[in-house]
């Protein structure tokens, strides 16, 4: 299973559920947007000079030798670090947008941290979406994010598609309690979010928060009552520690959890 943890207020809860739970919305949030503002983060390898010939002599032949000392300036010249770094860089941070789910749903950090101290929910998705969004217009590149203390290296002239690739799939290992998916689309620059759409079968379920709002807990009930195969459940601990654990939600069924 995937998972989509949702927070804020509660208009904004009500909309993310009638949207992305009834009707399959997906938000891809721009990468210039997140939260921490080392993501995408990358060490620039200038090429040498022979490199730099070799590539050019290979697949860009017609370039005279006064365009190629004029290129190679940018490389080597005063400004090669807004070239090869700060430009490569917005540019990215401009174009990409990015969806992010969880592998896990047990996590006490997530729920503190994106459902607005579990007065939110996480909606269970369908291993088989994963072929719905890798078939999404503008889709760029799916992948488990890796992380590390290490930093992705960009080498200019010199390097392999996959290795480019890290830079979108590679965070801080302070961030590995997430077990991050990510799917990243290419898109007009400068937009806040875009939005695509899947089937709302790939949807399991939603599990709440233990503080969640009861009237939107009862309009997943509802949505039950015409999907049966969804499921609602909400989020408790296990009496003897700190480990999470789920109740099922039904109409007639709906144990206290607020007080554990």
């Amino acid at each position: 299973m995937y998972y989509k943890f949702v927070g804020g207020g509660l208009e904004t809860l009500y909309a993310v559920f009638d949207k992305a739970v009834v009707g399959g919305s997906l938000k891809f949030n721009s990468a210039s947007s997140f939260n921490d503002p080392y993501e995408f983060k990358f060490v620039s390898r200038a090429p040498t000079r022979p490199e730099f010939d070799a590539w050019h002599a290979m697949y860009v032949s017609s370039r005279s030798a006064t365009e190629l000392s004029h290129a190679w300036e940018a490389f080597s010249g005063p400004a090669a670090h807004w070239n090869t770094t700060v430009v490569p860089r917005m540019n990215l941070l401009e174009s990409f947008y990015v969806l992010c789910l969880a592998k896990r749903w047990d996590s006490h950090l997530m729920w503190a941290h994106y459902t607005s101290a579990h007065q939110g929910f996480a909606i269970r998705y369908r291993p088989e979406i994963v072929d719905a969004l890798r078939s999404l217009d503008g889709f760029e590149s799916d992948s488990d994010v890796a992380y590390s203390d290490a930093v992705p290296e960009l080498r200019w002239f010199n390097s392999h598609p996959a290795e480019a690739r890290l830079i979108l799939f590679t965070k801080s290992r302070e961030w590995r309690y997430e077990e991050e998916y990510r799917v990243v689309l290419h898109g007009d620059a400068r937009q806040a979010a875009i939005f695509r759409s899947v089937s709302s079968s790939f949807i399991d379920g939603v599990i709440f928060g233990t503080r969640a709002p009861t009237a939107l807990i009862e309009a997943a009930l509802t949505l039950q009552e015409t999907r049966p195969e969804f499921q609602v459940e909400q989020v408790t601990s296990k009496a003897s520690g700190y480990e999470m654990a789920t109740n099922a939600l039904s109409p007639n069924v709906w144990p206290m959890s607020g007080i554990l």
